[in-house]
């Protein structure tokens, strides 16, 4: 019988992305793979009945709709959650843009984790468990992403700028969120900025990826005014876990 990982790697082979913890694993279908629906769908199914006997938690899958169709088993078996819509930036901006100024934070230090708690509006132990996560899932990577957006030496934001694995230096932001005391005055789009700088000069992405809900006129609206394009389609969101 086929492991997990090996279960993954095939996945891969065949175009379907992958982030991988403890208790998750997310699986990210952007581009049209109709000629491997089949195999994705078989190798899919496989990973869910693997999946009741591990550990892990829960499987998502976010793919296009049409690709989804083609889903046969993988529609019956997971359950759909939502719809999101993707941006895309090439990075070009210049290396002596102005950005708004920031610092970078350690992830495990008490006044990051209530700091990013009042920004998610999470518990103390919730928003460590967040962090503990995004450590399991990015562990290279970790330590350098908490970044503050700060004006006149406040912090008001944070954003978790990061290379996603197994891609070509495609870069992505974790997440990205809003202290409510400033929330309406503007900010995001600067805190936004300031994830593409990092993306470009700290991490050496060569682009970047954003992915929001499709009813988030917000973020899209940051999104477009840093310079990102709308794609054409959008990602129909599933999750499979022993509840759903």
């Amino acid at each position: 019988m086929k492991t997990i990982d090996t279960l993954l790697k095939q996945l891969q082979k065949v175009g379907v992305h992958y982030i991988k913890s403890e208790s998750a694993i997310i699986l990210e279908i952007l581009e049209d793979k109709y000629n491997k629906a089949a195999e994705i769908d078989l190798l899919i199914n496989e990973l869910i009945t693997q999946q009741r006997n591990s550990h892990v938690k829960n499987i998502k899958l976010e793919c296009p709709k049409l690709v989804l169709d083609s889903l046969t088993n993988t529609k019956l078996n997971m359950k759909i959650i939502g719809e999101r819509i993707i941006y895309t930036n090439t990075l070009t901006m210049p290396v002596d843009l102005s950005v708004p100024d920031y610092d970078v934070w350690p992830i495990s230090e008490n006044n990051s984790i209530s700091f990013l708690s009042e920004v998610m509006r999470k518990s103390y132990i919730d928003t460590e468990n967040f962090l503990i996560q995004m450590n399991e899932e990015l562990p290279l990577q970790a330590e350098k992403m908490y970044t503050v957006y700060k004006v006149n030496n406040e912090p008001v934001g944070v954003v978790f700028p990061h290379i996603e694995p197994h891609t070509d230096r495609e870069g992505r932001m974790f997440w990205i969120g809003i202290h409510p005391y400033f929330i309406g005055k503007r900010m995001g789009k600067a805190l936004h900025l300031v994830g593409l700088y990092r993306l470009k000069i700290d991490f050496n992405a060569k682009s970047y990826v954003g992915i929001t809900q499709i009813n988030n006129h917000a973020m899209k609206k940051i999104m477009i005014s840093n310079g990102c394009i709308q794609n054409k389609h959008t990602l129909i969101s599933l999750e499979y876990s022993p509840l759903t």
